[in-house]
C-alpha cells in the first residue's frame, strides 16, 4: 500500500468553463496582478474587479472583468 505526502499536493483554483483560447489548456488565478488589472480599478474607482489568470499549458496571462 502506498503512502501519500500531503505536502507535496499543490492545490489550484481553476476557472470551470473557461479553457485558454490558443492551447485549450486550464486556466487557474494568477498570484502575480497585471498592470492591466490594476489600472482597471483604478479608472473605475474600485467598481470593477478584475481577476487575472495563467493558463497552466502555455502560460499566457488573461485579465477577466
Amino acid at each position: 500500500m502506498g503512502l501519500l505526502d500531503l505536502d507535496k499536493i499543490i492545490i489550484k483554483r481553476t476557472v470551470l468553463g473557461i479553457r485558454c483560447p490558443v492551447c485549450g489548456g486550464n486556466l487557474v488565478v494568477s498570484s502575480k496582478k497585471c498592470f492591466i488589472g490594476r489600472l482597471a480599478r483604478i479608472i473605475s474607482l474600485g467598481k470593477l474587479k478584475p481577476e487575472c489568470y495563467e493558463c497552466e499549458t502555455c502560460k499566457k496571462r488573461y485579465t477577466l472583468f
